[in-house]
């Protein structure tokens, strides 16, 4: 295949790849990628501190686990789908015996999750909360109202889906009062279900708040409601534990719905949940061809395999600490610029406002976001000004400094008037 430049990847990209496909703000055209680097057309290296939205959060290197032709899982069993469901088994929040089913992506991986809901229990209703980003895909998308992400084109969604007011870390008690009497019109006894973002990823990296979140779980316990966690972005330690519901004493889920990373670059998702919930579905209820690819599957027990070894812990904890301290000093020093930041463990956001008359908030976060490319690190966009920080598991201690210099380099100018 002949290289491209830049500008003519970006120019064929325009004509023949459906714009609904791309979210990018930046002019990027990217022809391979190493450890913790993207490499564009013409050869420049980025430090990506996004781990591509979370689904390479162990790297771009190659996956070593063997080679593969295999049959589609859906119509014999798999050696490697079969032991790395075993291995995602054995981390299950509160333990118990629990089944996997395998998917092609997570927002499929969510509607597979209302079924499971409605068929567990009989009813209808499903819960979810403002500002929850849960997949595009028809269910999934009836799911998420993350603000300025998904128009009323193809109106009317899934009926009987209800959204309640989300509260954060900062929540007062009147705040979460109100949610939960929101709650209490539905009528408990019609709910199936609550799916849930313990921490709203693409809205900043905002944890529920512990009093809300325990409340919820209460009330599912209490009238047989399904609840369910959205793990798609935050799962294999993103927040601290193996998933951040962990992070919530004492609260079990039914299932759990992970994503992104755990293909290790190849397509795959996962419910996983306790055996009554997922005995729930038939055969070929929730089935695709290629679904769960041996490939995936084995890609994705090689990398769990790398982060159950002993020291990985200790050595993400450290990663996390740096990030911590560095961003929150990051904050002290430019507070004109970067108003606060939010998240748990090693995801973070930072609210960008503008301290210059005639820019705005927004404007002043793709300033930033496009001198830290020109300076070779990735950043991007959550919302209309946040600035997304979730670097590999395994960057080195060296290059996490490095980009955290070229962000402060970034803040600094955009601060003293020098990015235009």
């Amino acid at each position: 295949m002949d290289s491209l430049s830049t500008a003519q990847a970006l120019r064929d990209d325009a004509a023949y790849i459906a714009s609904y496909q791309h979210i990018a703000e930046l002019p990027l055209a990217i022809k391979s990628a190493h450890g913790s680097y993207l490499v564009d057309a013409e050869g420049k290296e980025y430090l990506d501190f996004t781990s591509g939205a979370c689904t390479m959060c162990m790297g771009y290197d190659r996956v070593e686990c063997g080679d593969f032709g295999s049959f589609p899982f859906p119509y014999a069993v798999g050696l490697p789908q079969v032991e790395y469901a075993k291995a995602l088994a054995s981390h299950y929040p509160g333990g118990g015996q629990v089944k996997v089913a395998f998917g092609v992506c997570g927002s499929e991986a969510i509607d597979g999750a209302i079924k499971l809901c409605r068929a567990f229990t009989k009813r209808k209703k499903i819960v979810t909360f403002s500002g929850d980003y849960h997949g595009t895909t028809f269910g999934a998308v009836s799911l998420t109202t993350l603000p300025g992400r998904i128009s009323d084109k193809f109106d009317p969604l899934l009926p009987e889906v209800h959204i309640l007011p989300f509260c954060d870390e900062e929540a007062s008690d009147d705040d979460i009062d109100n949610c939960l009497l929101e709650l209490a019109y539905l009528d408990y006894e019609s709910i199936a279900g609550f799916i849930i973002e313990p921490v709203q990823g693409d809205m900043g990296m905002l944890p529920m708040h512990q009093k809300l979140m325990q409340a919820i779980y209460g009330i599912a316990r209490a009238w047989g409601i399904a609840f369910v966690v959205d793990e798609i972005q935050m799962a294999f330690r993103r927040t601290g534990p193996f998933f951040s519901i962990e992070n919530y004493e004492g609260i079990v889920p039914d299932a759990v719905v992970i994503g992104k990373t755990m293909g290790g670059g190849v397509p795959l998702s996962a419910i996983i949940g306790k055996v009554n919930f997922m005995d729930s579905l038939g055969p070929c209820e929730h089935a695709f061809s290629m679904a769960g690819t041996a490939e995936a599957c084995a890609r994705g027990l090689t990398l769990l395999n790398r982060m159950d070894e002993p020291g990985f812990k200790n050595s993400l904890e450290e990663r996390s600490s740096l990030l911590y301290q560095s961003l929150y000093a990051l904050q002290e020093k430019h507070n004109e610029v970067v108003e606060k930041i939010t998240g748990i463990g090693y995801a973070f956001a930072l609210w960008i406002k503008s301290n210059q008359s005639g820019v705005d908030d927004n404007e002043a976060t793709c300033r930033i976001i496009r001198r830290c490319a020109d300076l070779g690190l990735y950043v991007m966009r959550l919302g209309s000004n946040w600035i997304r920080i979730e670097p590999q598991f395994n960057i080195t201690l060296e290059d996490l400094k490095k980009g955290l210099a070229i962000l402060e380099q970034a803040v600094s100018e955009f601060k003293t008037g020098k990015l235009i």
